[in-house]
């Protein structure tokens, strides 16, 4: 799957998810995506809603640990 096909569509969610206060928050974030993902007009397969999903959580790992080295 092409993830920069789907760049803005991560780059949304991960705002959102940063966002979220606290881990259910976090959750709720993304299983609102994966809904939103699911309806989309050409219906992705449930596995490229994940794949899209974990890069969310991949990004927002990726940006804690920089920030925390940051510190």
């Amino acid at each position: 799957m092409n993830l920069q096909a789907w760049e803005p569509t991560i780059q949304l969610a991960l705002d959102a998810f940063t966002g979220a206060p606290n881990e259910p928050g976090k959750q709720r974030v993304l299983k609102e995506w994966r809904s939103k993902l699911e309806k989309e007009p050409h219906r992705l397969q449930a596995f490229q809603i994940d794949e899209i999903v974990r890069e969310v959580r991949r990004r927002s790992l990726s940006s804690m640990v920089k920030v925390a080295k940051a510190s």
